[in-house]
């Protein structure tokens, strides 16, 4: 153990003169330690340096007990090992007996310490380090134990009675250094306050961006209250929740932070109590949010509301994941003044941004408006106008300032006087008439009604003038568009439930043409009904067109066989109606690559629009057809030339432009040729009318020819190696069908009892979920509308069960016009067919599935 030589020395001379006035040195250099503004560790040094000068022993230490402004306890020592130091430390200090006798003043002497040494480590410190002697000593200040001194030596009794008095006085003005350096602390924390208060009202005032605020509160708060993260929460009144708005915790969706006003929770038992909540224990606490904390494991958290004059804005929160805190009143006080300061910007935000919301809805409406507006003083003179009026008086907004309302709104010819502001000057007043207003272009329909100021005084007048020129025509085209729209319904769902027997009537069909004991006659009877079902599907897709846009199903297609057909369906008609029909075929007319039934579309627009026109000029009349190649050009020709008529020149611009028709209301809905127009430009070609009053009409169609890739004899080939392909891919392979339909279960049943397979149908979700669960399967074909469980909720089951079926899915349908059926198929990337459908198509969709599948 070191030796203190100075120490000793001091001690032997105390019973000399000098000995008095080297304590009384000693007193005044620890007294001197109060002006002093050094950190607590050196001054506590100084202090034990001296205290051991003046009791004349050679080890000591000096503790101090944590308080609310020195929060960590702080102990220096001279001559003593750190192990006997440390049982003096936290947690010692809470619970020993030691310190319970310090509390009542009492010195702890070394036969105190031995008895309340129940572990036996004093005892064996002090044998080691030979110690004889060891006093505790209390420090107090401000009426409260504040720490300790400890004063050790080898010798049996160091100090005299008389030092004993000097120690005492010692303690005294050490603990008036105490109460110095924590009062210091304590000023040093206010003035941190304060300054944090003035910095986080100078960064929430320099924005009063809403978005700009809540992060800047939460930053702020976290830096200045220590922990680990700060959140935002604000009331939500439109959900009764607090919704999260802001928070530091880079990882948290901020989004997940919303709490229903009625369900428990700390956070709305702040605001609701209007005062902060501090809580060491967030687990423990029963009025916590369980749904919030199981997510989120606060350990430790401050509430702090928010608050506003009149109502709640909403909660500060401070919170700590990874332990428990025991949060200090100063803390809390902090917290409080921060929350204060928070609802002061956020309110002010809120109201500027309501205030600014307004103007900028109020200006970008008025000047999004078509119709022109002006407003009007007293006296009648535009006080502001929109952009519409602007426009319509080829001038700028600003330059209409000053006008009266006469100058712009009078009739022509009609002079300044009188003014229809005038008249709505009067109470309750509201003036509405139309007028044509050459200088401003067209008819309109002017609205005049006063306008007040904030104190509810008349102001002036507002003047609306909508143009209404082509209104009666608009008029028109919104009943044909709502008749068109009700037609387009009405046939989505007739062609939905005609497509269900169309299926089976095709599908059957064509199993029957299959079989190799018929007949020639009950072929060509079979070849017919086939024929017959395909027609009726492609005028089911027709009408389909009325309700969505499709896309061309290109072919390799012979135009004039389109135009037999196309002439057969109106022979009957035009015979009656005295039409002759003259036909000019090319046979040597290439073919092309294009959709047969939309070419057959328009050619019966064609037909049907020159045998209304014939009949209703003549009451008869000859139409010419003709085909043609224009070799040099590489396309085919079409011409459609009636004796009608005619079309007057000044229509010949507008004929194909939607909604135009010269016939009566009722008698036509101005469609046919516009939707023939992009039809034709969706193959590339061109549409056009030849046309004089009187000598009838010629509408030219222009195709351009495509060549197959492959010749017939090519595509029969590759058709063999394809069913080889398909045979192959499916052999062995077990299949579930899925559909509430009986009939079209056993088609395809019929269909795959071709191929080596084993089929199992269901005749719903449920029935096709319990199949799965006892079978393996390589392919599933579902319905995707069916009663009990619908095609979809099987697929998102298969998904979640069973998901490696997932791809394996395959969708019939008979509703592609829906826009939720269409969506769920781009979003799923299934494939699917439209019902009615061919063999030959259910085989290709299953085949591109099934090498799909393989490739994966």
């Amino acid at each position: 153990m070191p030796q203190a030589p100075l120490g000793v020395a001091l001690a032997m001379s105390c019973k000399s003169g000098t000995g008095m006035r080297q304590n009384l040195e000693i007193l005044k250099g620890i007294s001197s330690l109060l002006r002093e503004r050094q950190p607590p560790g050196a001054t506590l040094e100084s202090a034990l340096e001296n205290l051991l000068a003046l009791s004349g022993t050679e080890a000591g230490l000096l503790t101090l007990l944590p308080s609310v402004n020195s929060p960590e306890p702080l102990t220096v020592r001279r001559g003593l090992p750190e192990d006997l130091v440390t049982l003096f430390a936290p947690p010692h200090q809470k619970n020993s007996a030691l310190f319970e006798a310090l509390e009542k003043d009492e010195h702890v002497s070394l036969d105190d310490m031995l008895r309340s040494d129940t572990s036996g480590n004093f005892a064996e410190i002090f044998r080691r380090e030979d110690l004889h002697f060891f006093v505790l000593y209390p420090v107090r200040s401000a009426d409260r134990l504040s720490g300790a001194l400890g004063l050790a030596s080898q010798r049996s009794d160091p100090i005299a009675e008389r030092q004993n008095e000097y120690i005492q006085t010692a303690l005294e003005v050490l603990g008036g250094i105490i109460s110095n350096f924590q009062l210091r602390e304590h000023a040093s924390k206010l003035c941190d306050d304060v300054v944090a208060l003035q910095e986080m009202n100078k960064i929430i005032s320099q924005s009063l961006n809403l978005d700009q605020i809540v992060h800047r509160i939460v930053a702020e708060g976290k830096r200045r209250l220590g922990t680990s993260q700060c959140h935002l929460l604000l009331v939500d009144e439109s959900n009764q929740s607090l919704a999260g708005a802001a928070t530091t915790q880079s990882d948290l969706d901020v989004r997940g932070l919303d709490i229903k006003f009625s369900e428990p929770s700390l956070a709305m038992t702040a605001l609701a109590a209007r005062r902060v909540l501090a809580v060491e224990d967030v687990a423990a606490d029963e009025r916590r949010n369980r749904r919030l904390h199981a997510s989120l494991q606060w350990r430790s958290a401050i509430f702090a509301p928010l608050m506003t004059k009149d109502h709640p804005l909403g909660v500060l929160l401070f919170s700590e994941p990874s332990r428990a805190r025991a949060f200090r009143q100063g803390e809390v006080a902090r917290a409080e003044t921060l929350a204060q300061q928070a609802s002061v910007a956020l309110e002010n935000a809120r109201f500027f941004q309501a205030v600014s919301r307004s103007q900028r809805e109020w200006e970008a409406t008025v000047d999004a408006m078509q119709d022109c507006v002006s407003v009007h003083d007293m006296t009648g003179m535009v006080i502001r106008a929109n952009l519409a009026l602007a426009k319509k008086l080829k001038i700028t907004p600003h330059k209409i300032i000053g006008k009266y309302c006469s100058e712009i709104y009078n009739a022509q010819g009609s002079g300044l006087l009188p003014c229809r502001h005038g008249r709505s000057l009067q109470p309750e007043s509201f003036t509405v008439e139309e007028v044509e207003l050459p200088q401003i272009g067209g008819t309109f329909q002017i609205s005049v009604s006063p306008w007040y100021d904030k104190n509810n005084r008349l102001a002036g007048s507002i003047h609306v003038a909508k143009d209404v020129s082509n209104e009666k025509l608009l008029q028109q085209q919104l009943i044909q568009s709502e008749k068109l729209s009700a037609i387009g319904e009405l046939i989505s769902g007739i062609a939905h439930e005609l497509n269900n027997p169309l299926t089976g009537v095709m599908g059957y069909a064509q199993l029957l043409q299959l079989r190799k004991d018929l007949d020639e006659r009950a072929k060509d009877s079979l070849l017919k009904i086939n024929s017959l079902a395909l027609r009726c599907q492609k005028i089911v897709q027709n009408l389909l067109s009325f309700a969505r846009k499709q896309k061309p199903e290109r072919i390799v297609s012979d135009v004039n066989e389109i135009l037999e057909r196309t002439i057969e369906l109106r022979n009957y008609d035009l015979q009656v109606n005295n039409i002759e029909i003259e036909r000019d075929l090319d046979r040597y007319l290439p073919k092309t690559i294009a959709d047969a039934h939309q070419l057959q579309q328009v050619f019966l627009n064609l037909i049907t629009n020159a045998e209304q026109a014939m009949l209703e000029a003549n009451g008869r009349g000859k139409l010419t057809i003709r085909s043609r190649t224009d070799h040099k050009a590489g396309r085919i020709i079409v011409e459609v030339t009636d004796d009608g008529p005619g079309i007057p020149e000044i229509h010949l611009s507008k004929i194909f432009d939607p909604f135009f028709t010269t016939k009566e209301v009722g008698k036509g809905t101005g469609l046919g040729l516009s939707l023939s127009y992009g039809i034709i430009k969706e193959h590339d070609g061109n549409i056009y009318v030849r046309s004089r009053a009187r000598e009838g009409a010629s509408f030219v169609i222009e195709l351009p020819v495509i060549s197959a890739v492959l010749d017939e004899s090519g595509m029969a080939a590759q058709k063999t190696n394809r069913e080889v392909q398909f045979e192959a891919l499916i052999r062995d392979k077990r299949i579930l069908v899925v559909d509430d339909e009986k009939y079209i279960l056993d088609f395809f049943s019929e269909v795959f009892r071709m191929y080596p397979t084993h089929v199992d149908t269901a005749s719903n979700g449920q029935v096709a979920m319990e199949r799965i669960r006892l079978n393996q399967y390589d392919l599933i074909i579902t319905d995707f509308k069916m009663p009990q469980m619908s095609g979809r909720e099987l697929f998102t089951w298969v998904q979640k069960e069973q998901p490696h079926l997932a791809c394996r899915m395959i969708f019939v349908t008979g509703d592609t016009v829906s826009i939720e059926t269409r969506t769920f198929f781009e979003d799923s990337s299934r494939r699917y067919l439209a019902k009615p459908f061919k063999i030959e198509e259910i085989k290709e969709v299953i085949h591109q599935t099934l090498e799909e599948v393989q490739q994966q």
